[in-house]
């Protein structure tokens, strides 16, 4: 099951968040920056030791502090910009991390959109045809920020319903 959530993703209380990362794993701004604050330093010092991954692959972490019992960061960008590849894999090898790990539920934010610029309307079309793709068993959270970023995740789920 595929929905949306508004609001900061840090306070999600399932199996698992993901991070919007970049490929050296480390917690700067925005979502990564979020966690770092509210998850605490154990995040970042497992990161260091994963660290860094491909652009578009990800790799998974406990999660401090989080309500949530893991994190998987998902890097998106970072020896190479935002791009619709980089989204879609990095989407698939959260799903992948996952399933691996038996999960029940995961919390994505809307990856490469904040710091990597890369367009929201289409970063959620791209990441919504990713999870369809994948087939994934669990219920996926998408999360936008804002109102007006959870209306816009809500309008393409709508749409690829």
């Amino acid at each position: 099951m595929l929905r949306s959530a508004r609001g900061d993703i840090t306070t999600y209380a399932g199996s698992a968040i993901v991070n919007a990362a970049n490929n050296h794993l480390v917690l700067g701004a925005g979502v990564a920056g979020a966690i770092a604050r509210r998850g605490g330093p154990a995040i970042q010092a497992e990161c260091t030791r994963h660290g860094p991954i491909r652009v578009g692959d990800a790799a998974i972490t406990g999660a401090g502090h989080l309500p949530c019992r893991w994190v998987i960061h998902a890097a998106a960008m970072g020896d190479e910009p935002v791009s619709e590849r980089s989204i879609r894999a990095a989407t698939l090898a959260s799903l992948r991390l996952a399933a691996e790990r038996g999960l029940g539920d995961v919390a994505f934010p809307v990856l490469g959109t904040g710091v990597g610029a890369f367009p929201f309307r289409r970063a959620v079309e791209i990441m919504a045809g990713a999870i369809a793709e994948a087939g994934a068993s669990l219920d996926v959270v998408l999360y936008g920020f804002t109102a007006e970023d959870a209306a816009v995740i809500d309008e393409v789920l709508a749409r690829s319903r």
